[in-house]
């Protein structure tokens, strides 16, 4: 039996007879006693078998509140920290001392600035220029170094079909980029081969708008509800090659974005766009990124590019967080104002903006009443 199995060695053998390690643990000069024989028993006179030993409780496990951490020990670890942030900016500071020494790269860094980029951005740029060019000879090579540093998907994501949702924070124009993608998808395919699918019941008028641009472009619009409802969509809809869905927007911190990444993971035939504003502070892109990184989305639609008069500041974010862009979008007109990401025609688009914030007058002239 298992239980007679694990009886320790240690334990004294039949009719006194002493464990096998007393032996062991003998002097070496005193004599080792030979072994005596068992008697031989009688099945009459043969004890019953001692009960096995009720096995052991395991000690209740008990939860042991963790020691507090001394005080000087934190306030230490806190000017430590003080100290490297301290001399981050002193070293950043000598950097853009440095590279201002040369008019040229002094050039690049102000014109950089007046796009929105960030300081971190125009001085990795800056720092690639021929410090003796002239001032006036640095926007070619300014470009040039900046287009290399945008994060470009190649290839356009609807392209490959499939089911994509569009996400991101509320107010970012996911519906209207839903829109324009199934419009550009419906141009080069045919209508009938993509359907838009909405899960915004909050938002009043999202379902509505949809339907009137299916209406007008033969494109077919279902509502649904709940990750129930999606599913059951979804299986109804398998048969098109380009699925959009345009979902709820909610606020970086609220908990039903944890709720929609764990649907986006569950479901392993849908694909992700992340829909950012490029009129958004920069910090909150990033949170934004932050919380829908676990979403492994295909790459990002910059939207509302017409909105703001320094769209390198939203560039400057997915560059720090290596994020592709795929799409940039600017305007209501569907599908006219998406186009896919071109990293040349962007930095070219910065300047455009600039003198236009420099000169608000120049575009009146779009909405000027006659």
């Amino acid at each position: 039996m298992a239980a007679l199995d694990a009886t320790p060695r240690a334990s004294a053998g039949r009719d006194g007879e002493p464990a096998a390690d007393e032996f062991d643990r003998l002097p070496p000069e005193l004599p080792v006693p030979e072994r005596p024989e068992p008697p031989v028993e009688s099945a009459a006179t043969t004890p019953a078998p001692a009960p096995a030993p009720a096995a052991a409780t395991p000690p209740a496990l008990q939860v042991v509140a963790a020691p507090e951490q001394d005080p000087a020990i934190v306030a230490m670890r806190e000017e430590l920290a003080r100290m490297r942030r301290m001399m981050e900016t002193q070293l950043e500071q000598l950097s853009i001392e440095r590279l201002r020494g040369s008019p040229a790269r002094a050039a690049v860094l102000d014109a950089l600035t007046g796009y929105g980029c960030s300081e971190s951005l125009a001085r990795e740029v800056a720092a690639g220029i021929d410090p003796t060019l002239a001032p006036d000879q640095v926007h070619g090579p300014m470009h040039a170094a900046l287009a290399r540093l945008l994060p470009i998907v190649h290839g356009e994501p609807i392209e490959d079909g499939g089911v994509i949702a569009l996400v991101g924070p509320t107010g970012a124009g996911k519906t209207t980029t839903a829109a324009k993608l199934a419009a550009r998808f419906a141009a080069r395919h045919r209508a009938r081969d993509v359907a838009l699918v909405t899960t915004d019941g909050q938002r009043a008028g999202a379902l509505e708008q949809l339907q009137a641009l299916g209406r007008r472009l033969g494109i077919t619009v279902c509502e649904a509800q709940g990750p129930d409802g999606l599913q059951a969509a979804l299986e109804q809809l398998q048969d098109y090659p380009l699925v959009l869905v345009d979902t709820t927007g909610h606020a970086p911190r609220d908990r039903a974005v944890f709720s929609q990444i764990l649907w986006l993971r569950a479901a392993k035939r849908v694909r992700s766009l992340l829909v950012l504003p490029a009129n958004a502070h920069p910090q909150d892109l990033g949170e934004v990124i932050r919380r829908y990184r676990p979403a492994k989305p295909d790459g990002v639609v910059l939207t509302k590019l017409d909105e703001t008069c320094q769209p390198g500041s939203a560039l400057s974010v997915l560059v720090r967080h290596e994020l592709g862009l795929a799409y940039t979008a600017g305007g209501q007109q569907v599908p006219g104002d998406l186009e896919a990401a071109d990293a040349h025609r962007l930095v070219q688009s910065l300047e455009k903006t600039r003198r236009a914030a420099d000169n608000p007058l120049v575009t009146e002239d779009r909405h000027a009443v006659a």
